[in-house]
């Protein structure tokens, strides 16, 4: 992984790395007990605990003519907002009327939209915990009813829950990847579009997962970072003196991953050695500023005072001409024709936005394609149902090499 994690940064260097521009190389502390620099191989432990080894890969047939000549998939990563999804003591603290049966409904929903996804790796936001300990344990009673579904084993990761209890997390199959490293980016303050206004931090810490799978047919190793984000939604809108719901909040959190982005895997920008996923829930549709700014083709320094760029009252940006930037982050779903057709991946009052969404470098995205034989059809999808399990629905890219 692209440099070393700093450890123990107090909040005095964070603010004058934020200062000098540069708080990106410096703020990114790991909430795991192993580092970058040493990556935490677990299949030995998992050895030693009883657990099962993973599964020896599987060797590709010959495709049959017309099929993909790289034969099935390699890896599905999957990204899912839970819509606070917890234990069922944690729940129920929060909502009396929940139900034991309402608990096991939600579970089966989920684990019924994985499972039609077929994913190796999900990207999971609003997990729901006090503690992290809490969290986990919400995420592993997942696991295990996946794992049973399928008959697999899935590993769980949380980051630290942030105020009010909600954090991100992965589940990950132990049969297709092998975690080397996971970091969460806390304590990051966020760079200011007004200069007189009080620092920000992300209210929902990004996580980041590096793992290394192997190719089906047991011949190339691939190291896969997954970077999953969870933006401010519209929630308490009228509280927002801008009157843009939270937009300009939303746009300082992309602004901000994007820089650490860039710095932390410059590799995945400069070559297909090792691939990015950048993937969740951003709070905001397509072609809203902070959905610009995450990738790459607007800076925040525009929307500040003299700057290129203004926003329109639904936070879409208006610009001079010629202030577009060389796009870093690239979706899977804005040229997949098959999901055209669809509304997006939450509604709400009857209007649908596409809030939820995977991102790739250019140099990754080949990897993402349906076919070799054609450029930018992306096995990409999009999952619904069971509707019990969410109010997002399951975005999903599927990964051949």
């Amino acid at each position: 992984m692209e440099g070393a994690i700093m450890r123990g940064v107090t909040g005095s260097m964070i603010r004058a790395c934020a200062l000098f521009g540069v708080f990106f190389a410096c703020c990114a502390s790991p909430f795991e007990s192993f580092g970058a620099d040493e990556p935490k191989n677990e299949s030995t432990e998992k050895a030693a605990e009883g657990e099962p080894a993973p599964q020896k890969p599987k060797v590709k047939r010959t495709p049959l003519a017309g099929e993909d000549p790289r034969g099935p998939s390699d890896l599905t990563v999957c990204s899912q907002n839970l819509k606070m999804y917890g234990t069922f003591n944690t729940l129920k603290a929060r909502n009396p009327g929940y139900t034991r049966q309402e608990h096991a409904e939600k579970i089966a929903g989920l684990v019924e939209r994985f499972d039609a996804a077929n994913c190796d790796v999900i990207s999971l936001q609003e997990v729901m915990g006090e503690k992290e300990a809490d969290a986990k344990t919400a995420l592993d009673e997942l696991a295990t009813q996946l794992g049973k579904k399928d008959n697999r084993v899935f590993s769980s990761r949380v980051a630290p829950p942030a105020e009010g209890g909600m954090t991100l997390g992965f589940l990950i199959a132990n049969d297709r990847a092998t975690i080397l490293n996971a970091v969460s980016y806390a304590k990051v303050e966020l760079p200011k579009l007004a200069e007189k206004q009080r620092p920000r931090l992300f209210l929902r810490t990004p996580m980041e997962l590096q793992i290394s799978v192997p190719s089906r047919n047991g011949q190339e190793l691939k190291t896969i970072s997954v970077v999953n984000f969870h933006f401010k939604s519209k929630r308490g809108a009228a509280s927002d003196p801008t009157g843009l719901e939270w937009e300009t909040y939303r746009m300082e959190m992309a602004e901000a991953l994007r820089r650490i982005i860039d710095h932390r895997h410059k590799q995945a920008f400069a070559s297909s050695d090792s691939l990015l996923l950048v993937m969740g829930d951003r709070n905001g549709n397509y072609d809203v500023a902070s959905a610009r700014i995450l990738d790459g083709s607007l800076v925040l320094q525009e929307f500040r005072a003299k700057g290129a760029c203004r926003l329109s009252k639904r936070g879409v940006p208006i610009c001079k001409t010629g202030t577009s930037l060389p796009q870093r982050l690239f979706s899977v779903f804005a040229r997949n024709q098959r999901v055209h057709s669809l509304p997006g991946t939450f509604s709400y009052e009857g209007e649908y936005s596409w809030l939820d969404d995977i991102l790739m470098p250019a140099e990754s995205l080949p990897f993402a394609w349906k076919s070799p034989y054609v450029e930018g059809e992306y096995d990409s999808g999009v999952v619904y149902a069971p509707k019990n399990a969410s109010d997002h629905a399951l975005v999903y890219v599927k990964l051949n090499w």
